[in-house]
This record gives structure tokens, sequence and C-alpha cells, in this order.
């Protein structure tokens, strides 16, 4: 398929692996956009290793967070093989797993170079600019950028929606990703950091340069309103993920906090969580919903008929505290 060979998915990398670990039964996890693919990378790997048995996981893999660890152990698998990410640095798989970016091939050097130099002759200052970007593109936006001349650029990492990168002694964050979600997540992050940094984003799918400003600007009102109309809620609902999305740490602070405030609460657990999800265990029935898993979640259920918010925000509601917008926690 003439989609799926913009996509490296290192087949003969797959092959060293399961090899070396002698694995017999291994499952694939692939994010839902590159799903079609599966066939075609179960085919090449199948071509060479012809007794490997392989199962194709649909459970969510919207990060490496969501490595699929229960479903692997069930199959009886000896191994996963997860495409589409790096390795997450909250979360160790138990089994062995080996990360494969699925590095898109159709990047345009040329332009990304070009809009590079655009933003450094824009917003270039004592200061360097800070590039983040996704697991697809890290390893050419770093080749790219030792490209550009006479500007001050860092390479600061694979930027997530619940991790984005830091942008201490940067002037301008440059978040190079496909979608809205990595960009406007990082300029949220660049606001609760308290720091004047300029947020830009680069499509390397369309070739554009954009600023988030506008966007972020509606996303927070949004945001602040949430917090401001749970400030007096009783009965909270709390969500916990799954794998790296289960963040103990984090509960327990808040279920302290609600307990000392004389709150209600109910925590659950949840795989995928979704507005059915919401509407099956009644939400009507609660004054606020935390999402303890990832913050994308909250953003998502934005127009959800009950206040939905995130870790970070539950906290400037229990503190009565606008003073300071905490994203993502």
């Amino acid at each position: 398929m003439s989609y799926c060979q913009n996509y490296d998915f290192e087949i003969n990398t797959i092959v060293k692996f399961l090899r070396e670990i002698k694995a017999k039964k291994v499952l694939l996890q692939i994010p839902e956009g590159l799903q079609l693919c599966a066939p075609d990378i179960i085919r090449s790997v199948k071509s060479i290793l012809e007794d490997i048995e392989i199962v194709l996981s649909q459970n969510p893999s919207f990060g490496s967070c969501l490595v699929d660890d229960w479903g692997a152990q069930e199959l009886g698998a000896e191994a996963i093989v997860h495409i589409g990410h790096v390795e997450y640095k909250y979360y160790k798989p138990k089994l062995p797993t080996l990360f494969i970016r699925g590095a898109y091939q159709g990047i345009d050097r040329d332009n990304i170079i070009e809009l590079l130099l655009q933003v450094c002759k824009q917003h270039s200052a004592k200061a360097p600019i800070c590039v983040g970007t996704t697991a697809q593109h890290m390893v050419e936006i770093q080749r790219f950028i030792k490209e550009v001349k006479d500007c001050k650029i860092l390479y600061k990492g694979v930027a997530l929606g619940c991790a984005p990168i830091n942008p201490n002694e940067c002037s301008t964050v440059v978040i190079i990703a496909g979608g809205r979600f990595h960009c406007i997540a990082q300029a949220l992050y660049n606001i609760a950091s308290r720091g004047f940094v300029n947020t830009l984003c680069i499509d390397p799918y369309t070739g554009s340069l954009w600023n988030p400003e506008k966007d972020v600007r509606k996303v927070l009102n949004v945001r602040l309103w949430k917090v401001r109309e749970v400030f007096e809620a009783h009965k909270w609902l709390i969500i916990d993920g799954f794998y790296g999305q289960h963040r103990p740490h984090l509960i327990a602070n808040l279920i302290e906090k609600l307990r000392r405030l004389g709150k209600e609460y109910l925590v659950t657990k949840a795989l995928r969580i979704s507005r059915d999800l919401l509407d099956n265990i009644g939400a009507e029935n609660f004054d606020a919903i935390v999402i303890a898993a990832c913050p994308h979640i909250a953003l998502d259920l934005a127009d959800y008929r009950k206040p939905v918010i995130t870790i970070g925000e539950a906290i400037m509601a229990l503190d009565q505290d606008m003073s300071r917008y905490i994203y993502p926690w």
C-alpha cells in the first residue's frame, strides 16, 4: 500500500530482535492510524520467520504509556513489538519490548529547514529556539537542525501531551508534529511554567507553520471555566488509567485533599475512556470528573455535560487558586 510505504517499520530490526530472544509468539501493537499497515508488517516478518505467531493488539495505542503488557501475557506472548513511539520514561513493560518509531519517510527536508530559518528571523533573541517533535520525526529533525546556520537551535527531544519539553532558556519553542494536540499541549505547559515563551507549530505533513495562540486562548478559557465550575463540587469521580497512565501517587494526593475537605469520591479504572464510559457510570450523579490518565482526554471531553478536568485542574479547584494554571499535573 502506498500509504504504508511512507513509513519505515524496520522489518530487519524486528526480525533480529525476535531471533535474539527466540520468540515463538509476539504481540504487535500499532497506533490506530497505522493499523491498516499491520497485515503488510506481519507478512514481511513471517516471510523471514515462518514459524513465528504474531497477534495484533487492538487495545488503545495512543502512546508508549499504553504498551499492552497484560494483553501480551494473557496470550502467552514472549515479546511485544510496539510501533509508533519511543519508550515512555514513566513505564517499563514487564515483557521484552521492542519500540519501533515508524519513521515518516515523506518529510520534506528543504521545507522544514526553510520554516526553521523563518522562525529564526522572526523570533530569535539571545535565548535559543528549542525544538521538540514526535517519534516519527526525531532522528530526521535532529539532522535537519544541524543544517540550519546562523541561528541557535536546540533539539529538546520528543514532546508528549503529558510530558512536554522543558521551555527553560528558550525564547521560542517549535513543535514539529502532525495534528494540533502536541503543539497546544506544549503551549499550555509553557503557560503553566510561568515563562514568557512563544510556541509555534510546524506540521511536517502539510508543510505549514502556524501559531497556536488563538487556539490556546480558547482552550485555556474553557479550562479555567471548568476549574471555576467545580469550586463547590461535592461528589467527585476519579478515573484512573492502566500501564503508564496509572499514576497512584497523584491519585493519592488528590484523595487526601478530598478527604480533608469532606468531599465524596469514587475511583474507577479504565483502559479506554470515552463518553459512553461516562454515560454508563451515571456521570450526572457527580459534580466533577477527574481524568487521572491522559490529559488529552479531559481536553477532548470539554463539551461533555459535566465538567471533565485533569488532575492539575482538580488541584486548582480544591485549593480554589486560579492564580496559576497547572498543566498537566
